[in-house]
């Protein structure tokens, strides 16, 4: 299936376009498709900067962030979010069965508290509007990040579901090409939470 949007071709980019794809294929996360898509606005291009600076600076490690954005995309089922992955998180440790134990991360030893603490934060604010207004949502997330971290990490969850919405409208990848892709994902899919 072809995306809603046509992605901008090589020979379509200028040099502010085929840099931010070039970085989209150096990082990951967002992989090449999304960027040749956004780059087509300024608003797009706008956000591909935010994003990268987002994810890949800031105080909070990019593995930590990564897990977070992955786990609200498959809570949305987007199928090109669940299936996009940083290099830069897996260059510093981050492996695919930990992404994918996210799902049941409290149970997991592969988490430490800090981690768990960071993902329930990311499961409340993707379960609902009011999901992180909460004095007990803060009060756990404050045992384990200072409130530069706490902003830096609300701001990714933030952008991961806001613009991960986006993205699957545009369906880069559907929720079943994603299934095919990572397998583990058939257990997340919403036929088997039914």
């Amino acid at each position: 299936m072809d995306p809603r949007i046509a992605p901008l071709s090589d020979d379509e980019a200028s040099g502010t376009q085929r840099l931010l794809i070039e970085t989209a294929e150096a990082n990951g996360a967002p992989d090449p498709l999304c960027a040749r898509i956004y780059v087509r606005s300024e608003a797009g291009r706008n956000w591909l900067r935010h994003w990268n600076e987002l994810l890949n600076g800031g105080v909070l490690p990019v593995p930590l962030k990564e897990m977070c954005r992955v786990l609200i995309s498959m809570k949305h089922f987007c199928g090109y979010c669940s299936t996009v992955r940083s290099r830069i998180a897996r260059e510093a440790g981050l492996t695919e069965e930990k992404l994918m134990a996210t799902t049941d991360f409290e149970a997991s030893p592969l988490f430490d508290e800090r981690e768990k603490a960071a993902l329930r934060f990311a499961t409340a604010f993707k379960d609902g509007d009011d999901g992180i207004d909460d004095d007990a949502v803060y009060d756990d997330l404050k045992r384990h990040f200072s409130e530069e971290e706490i902003v830096e990490l609300g701001l990714v969850c933030a952008e991961t579901d806001g613009v991960g919405k986006f993205a699957r409208s545009l369906r880069m990848r559907t929720w079943e090409e994603a299934c095919e892709l990572q397998p583990m994902l058939r257990a997340k899919s919403p036929s088997a939470a039914a």
